[in-house]
């Protein structure tokens, strides 16, 4: 007898254990979960409402403090990856595919038709990415050519900025680097650029880890550089042999923003827009497998009627 593959979730959360909680509540069909709490916030009230056999919570020095635009949200995000591994080396089958999604999410699908949907695209990596050191833009040459520094805080939000921006400028002036890496046998890499937000295959996931682990330069590149969970792993994917595995074959044009290269997610073109019941038609009428952001603060009138209308669940309460 054939033994079901699961999927993997990967979730990056830092706020909202309510949703947090619904949202693996939903998606608890064959899955396994691996959580990463942002260091800077208590744990405990995640864990006391997800307690279940098939949840992994990082802790100890495997928690990060994640800082918007620095480097720690790559430390995250490979914390879970090697997380992901190691259960999947214990596992009897791989995982189908491994979700990297954040705490801000939802389903607009069912768990059957997702299942089917990574089923009938077994061979499919959904990342999508373009070229940022052929685009030789601006936007994107500030992105990774100036030394920038986001992973640490001080006193307060607004003292922070001000501090980060001045060391920014100062640093910025004195020194820059290519838009582009040398790897270890001296081969140029090019620079990609694509959404935070990708479902790969378990062999991908091997590879950027170990990749990650043989390449150090790649990170010491990317320490210093802004939105660099946006570029590091669509870097290795798209200068690796897996680049034309994607549903794209490959990369796509220049386009200067992000929303435009969403792999699975509806996500608002200024990525901050938390999405509410007047935004359903959008939802209903999408093909895409999930939503950001939402919570529950913002968003529970939604979710109810995603639950009654789209998903078939009964909702409580």
């Amino acid at each position: 007898m054939e033994i079901k593959r699961k999927i993997a979730y990967l979730i990056a959360a830092h706020s909202d254990p309510e949703h947090l909680q619904r949202l693996v509540d939903v998606l608890d069909d064959d899955a396994d979960f691996f959580i990463h709490i942002d260091k800077k916030q208590e744990i405990e009230p995640f864990i006391k409402r997800i307690d279940k056999h098939n949840v992994f919570f990082l802790t100890g020095d495997n928690r990060i403090k994640v800082y918007w635009g620095g480097f720690s949200q790559v430390q995250a995000t490979l914390n879970l990856l090697r997380r992901c591994l190691t259960e999947n080396d214990r596992n009897q089958t791989e995982y189908k595919k491994v979700v990297f999604m954040s705490g801000a999410d939802y389903p607009i699908k069912g768990n059957d038709y997702i299942h089917n949907f990574f089923d009938d695209r077994k061979e499919v990596n959904f990342i999508r990415g373009m070229n940022i050191t052929d685009a030789n833009t601006p936007k994107y040459n500030y992105c990774v050519r100036n030394y920038l520094f986001f992973n640490f805080f001080i006193f307060s939000l607004t003292v922070t900025r001000v501090i980060r921006k001045m060391l920014n400028l100062i640093v910025s002036s004195l020194k820059t680097k290519p838009n582009y890496i040398r790897n270890n046998d001296g081969d140029k890499l090019d620079i990609f650029h694509g959404s935070s937000w990708w479902a790969l295959n378990i062999e991908v996931i091997r590879y950027i880890i170990e990749y990650t682990a043989n390449h150090k330069k790649l990170s010491k590149y990317f320490k210093y550089s802004l939105a660099s969970d946006e570029k590091f792993f669509h870097t290795i994917f798209f200068n690796s042999k897996f680049s034309k595995t994607n549903l794209y074959d490959g990369t796509e044009p220049y386009v200067p923003f992000t929303s435009a290269f969403a792999n699975l997610h509806i996500i608002d073109s200024s990525l901050r827009k938390w999405f509410n019941l007047d935004d359903f038609d959008l939802i209903e009428n999408s093909e895409q497998l999930f939503v950001r952001k939402v919570s529950s603060r913002h968003s529970r009138a939604l979710l109810d009627k995603i639950d009654k209308d789209l998903l078939k669940k009964a909702v409580v309460g």
